[in-house]
């Protein structure tokens, strides 16, 4: 009798679990999809930058005047490559050990730590922006949208293999650091670079 019991009881709770499982309150699925949100796709634009991202970035911008926002998105890729090869050779120089605040024939021992600080953002920035102006817009997406305004997407790419952007950055930079910091640098150059790689492809 116990074990007939065992049974039933069984049966009962496997039927239970399987009706609970097979079914669903109405609207449950789309609540969930709700939440979530649509699914964003990419530009074709965004998604050509993507494939190269040490020497591509894209920006977008919107606009009444057709030119106006071509330009604008154009504007806002280059200030975001600049901003990525910064951080990058901020991150390279961290590695091997080269300081920015120490620059060559600097012996003003005066300086605060703000203003060394402040010089080693402008010489960094400096260093991003030249790297930036070998760069052009090599592709685009344009829409019209419902207000009339339009809305583009520009990539724009350094004109240039990885390995020449990398090397142009450490030729820059030995001109600035002082002779210990560019020594470091010399003989830890392949370091140097392949961190500036790994951070831009990330």
């Amino acid at each position: 009798m116990k074990k007939k019991f065992i049974i039933m009881t069984a049966t009962a709770v496997v039927s239970l679990m399987t009706t609970s499982c097979g079914t669903s309150k109405p609207g449950t699925s789309s609540r969930v999809d709700s939440m979530i949100g649509q699914k964003a796709e990419l530009d074709p634009v965004m998604e050509y930058a993507e494939l190269k991202p040490s020497v591509r970035e894209f920006g977008t911008a919107q606009h009444f005047k057709e030119a106006t926002a071509k330009n604008l998105a154009t504007a806002q890729a280059r200030g975001a490559y600049a901003s990525s090869i910064r951080s990058a050779i901020i991150a390279a120089c961290e590695e091997i050990g080269v300081n920015l605040s120490m620059y060559a024939g600097d012996d003003e021992s005066s300086k605060t730590v703000s203003d060394q600080s402040s010089e080693s953002n402008d010489l960094v920035q400096s260093i991003a922006n030249e790297i930036v102006e070998n760069t052009h817009p090599v592709k685009y997406s344009r829409y019209m949208l419902p207000n009339k305004q339009w809305k583009y997407y520009v990539c724009i790419e350094y004109m240039g293999l990885p390995d020449q952007m990398a090397e142009k950055v450490e030729e820059k930079l030995k001109e600035k650091i002082s002779s210990s910091d560019r020594t470091k640098l010399e003989e830890r150059h392949d370091r140097f670079r392949q961190r500036i790689m790994n951070k831009l492809n990330q």
